[in-house]
């Protein structure tokens, strides 16, 4: 990506800098199907209509395709809203799947040819498991807006600073932030720039850290979706970030009837904390849940299988991640009576 290409705002948190943007930009948000939960309300704040496009989650990717993109705005000129803005995160929350560099193409496409701003939330993108950082910014650097921060990949979520990066040839989005910012969060706190600094530095101990990190979260979730289909469940292979989406709409048919009565279920009688597929804009009826990987000592897991390759992080897993393994139990449980 050409960093000449771009203005770059700093805030409080890359979701104050999502909200600007919404706010900076006139019109109605064409939003994926499951989505990060903050987006819709955002939108609704102030008075933007959320328009969904259906994803299909597989182990191919995300499953956002320029077709259903294309699809839901010509449905929506028909009825009357204005579509001039789509919301794209990846590797995704709640997915945890990424979209290839091909799809990312089309869909920078269809924007082009609908006059459609393209919002890219990367903020996971140093944790896809490939290795690979996919960016909007790099294949459409005039016209793609890309947020990220630090909280994501440094494991850094109470040192608040998010970045968004606007195309030079947008110059009154530029202008229109900087009102925005000035009225909302001014500043970010001292102490945090001076920990970006370095954070960004481009320090070998830092590279490491995430490369360690992602290799932690790799095996971890990966574990999770393979215990996930082994109880029947439709679960896609995680790539990136920490998260899984499995979907028990089989595995459970006819004993749960809605993804919030399943996570309630599964919080009085497992102790298992889950997230519902419909807090993410799933249909309540897809007994789809948000599952996050991430109960365990990440000092100990880092201290633990340092110099090990994949294969000895995934045989550690009891060891450092016995909490994770245990609620996986008590799921296979609950799934199985």
């Amino acid at each position: 990506m050409d960093p000449e290409a771009f203005d770059v705002f700093i805030a409080p948190g890359s979701k104050a800098l999502l909200f600007g943007l919404q706010l900076a930009i006139p019109g109605d948000l064409l939003l994926p199907v499951p989505s990060w939960v903050s987006y819709a309300p955002q939108a609704e704040l102030i008075n933007t209509r959320v328009i969904p496009v259906i994803a299909s989650p597989s182990d191919a990717g995300l499953g956002l395709t320029a077709e259903s993109v294309a699809d839901a705005i010509h449905t929506a000129r028909a009825k009357g809203l204005n579509p001039t803005k789509l919301l794209i995160n990846f590797p995704s929350n709640p997915t945890g799947l990424t979209i290839d560099d091909v799809s990312l193409n089309a869909l920078i496409t269809v924007c082009k040819q609908e006059g459609v701003c393209l919002i890219s939330d990367e903020i996971y993108g140093r944790l896809s498991y490939d290795g690979v950082y996919r960016s909007a910014g790099a294949l459409w650097p005039e016209g793609a807006i890309v947020t990220t921060g630090l909280s994501k990949h440094l494991s850094l979520g109470g040192w608040r600073l998010g970045v968004t990066l606007i195309p030079k040839a947008m110059p009154q989005l530029v202008a229109r932030l900087e009102q925005i910012g000035s009225e909302i969060w001014s500043c970010v706190a001292a102490p945090v720039q001076h920990a970006a600094i370095e954070a960004y530095g481009h320090h070998a101990d830092i590279d490491d850290f995430v490369t360690h990190s992602t290799a932690i979260h790799r095996a971890v979730n990966r574990e999770i979706a393979n215990r996930l289909r082994a109880m029947g469940a439709r679960c896609a292979t995680p790539q990136g970030g920490f998260y899984t989406w499995p979907d028990f709409s089989e595995a459970l048919a006819g004993r749960v009837a809605t993804s919030d009565a399943l996570s309630d279920e599964l919080m009085t009688h497992c102790n298992l904390v889950t997230l519902p597929g419909s807090a993410f804009g799933d249909a309540p009826h897809h007994l789809t849940l948000r599952l996050s990987g991430c109960d365990y000592d990440g000092g100990h897991a880092l201290a633990m299988t340092a110099g090990m390759d994949d294969d000895g992080i995934a045989a550690a897993l009891p060891e450092f991640a016995p909490s994770v393994l245990q609620g996986l139990d008590k799921l296979d449980g609950f799934v199985r009576r």
